[in-house]
């Protein structure tokens, strides 16, 4: 299980409801397409939070800063 908090935006109620919806892994979010993420939008209530802090550049840095690998 990653720190999802360390994405900006995403403090720990965000976090709680992201494993609540069965993200837990950086990799998860790094590879959203949009369809997912004005899905994943919905669930977790936030308006455009995805794309406002840019949720998937910075899931992409973590996981290869934390796991050696490109995505």
């Amino acid at each position: 299980m990653d720190d999802l908090k360390k994405i900006k935006g995403v403090a720990k109620v965000l976090e709680g409801k992201l494993h609540g919806i069965g993200v837990y892994k950086f990799k998860q979010i790094a590879v959203w397409t949009d369809s997912a993420c004005k899905e994943f939008s919905k669930l977790l209530t936030f308006k455009d939070r995805i794309y406002r802090d840019d949720w998937i550049s910075q899931a992409k840095a973590f996981h290869e800063e934390q796991y050696d690998e490109k995505l």
